[in-house]
């Protein structure tokens, strides 16, 4: 005849192992939380009580570890996996990239071993330019969880040089990539290229190409992607302002349309646009894609 389990029934006994600590845990849990927001609700205005409020249980469990009760690993991969379908997205609007940041942070936090984290978080996030310090942020810590592997320094050159416009400090970081062991022979000349001609697209180019050979990630390889395309579009427009310019010094005027360029000589056709748009010429000159909103300033000389 067949009778319930209790606590103190044999069969029971996994209930009372698992329900105790867990009710442990989301008791601490919620506690360490609150504490966190009211400290944070007497110290900060309201901006930073409505990102502290907005935070979420998870990451507030992952700022004191201990509260975990030895599911860090379970909670590290219940984050990453967060993580893994926000940077998927397609088109990450400003909302998705402070996700994404809180959610990194998070695995990292549980997980500080794990690499894979540091590294989509610093690619994705640093394609956002407000988001570039977190970037940086989440890559130096990599850095310094795993100062064995030479990624980390290399793609903080990538930000350095492609977000923040610095090629003497994206080469810096390749020189001390390059001293790794087991880091690509091709470094050392990369870096020298970028401290001497940093802001040409082909140096860019060399960059984006041997970046792409070592990603496999389909996240990050997106956003390689989607830089080199326009990496190619500022390298077309830069070429055919000096085709503009060689027809006004040839003509005394500017050509009407870019065509123009071609009937005069000036270049043997058209290029096309990578980012599926059409290059078009300004009344003054200048050259724009109807595709991109603006140029990269990486590559203007300051």
């Amino acid at each position: 005849m067949s009778r319930q389990a209790t606590f103190f029934d044999p069969k029971g006994v996994p209930l009372l192992l698992w329900g105790v600590p867990l009710l442990f845990l989301l008791a601490a849990a919620l506690l360490s939380s609150r504490i966190v927001i009211d400290q944070e609700r007497t110290l900060a205005g309201r901006e930073n009580r409505e990102r502290a409020e907005s935070r979420g249980l998870l990451y507030e469990i992952s700022r004191y570890p201990a509260f975990s009760f030895g599911f860090r690993n379970f909670f590290a991969d219940l984050s990453w996996l967060g993580a893994v379908q926000v940077a998927g997205t397609r088109k990450l609007t400003p909302n998705d990239y402070d996700r994404l940041v809180l959610m990194i942070q998070t695995v990292v936090h549980f997980d500080p071993k794990f690499k894979v984290p540091y590294l989509l978080g610093g690619v994705i996030l640093g394609d956002s330019g407000p988001h570039v310090p977190e970037a940086l942020k989440i890559l130096n810590l990599g850095r310094a969880n795993h100062p064995d592997d030479w990624r980390f320094p290399f793609y903080v050159g990538y930000l350095h040089y492609f977000s923040l416009g610095d090629p003497v400090e994206g080469g810096k970081a390749l020189e001390s990539a390059a001293k790794i062991d087991g880091s690509p022979q091709y470094l050392p000349l990369l870096a020298a290229r970028m401290f001497s001609e940093g802001r040409k697209p082909e140096t860019a180019l060399r960059f984006l190409t041997e970046m792409m050979r070592q990603e496999n990630d389909p996240a990050r390889l997106e956003v390689l992607k989607r830089r080199i395309h326009e990496v190619v579009a500022e390298r077309d427009m830069q070429m055919l302002e000096r085709a503009v310019e060689a027809y006004h010094q040839k003509t005394g005027r500017l050509p009407r349309e870019l065509p123009d360029l071609v009937r005069e000589g000036m270049i043997a056709r058209l290029p096309v646009d990578p980012q599926g748009g059409r290059y078009l010429l300004a009344p003054d000159g200048k050259i724009h894609s109807s595709r991109a909103r603006e140029r990269l300033k990486v590559f203007r000389k300051s």
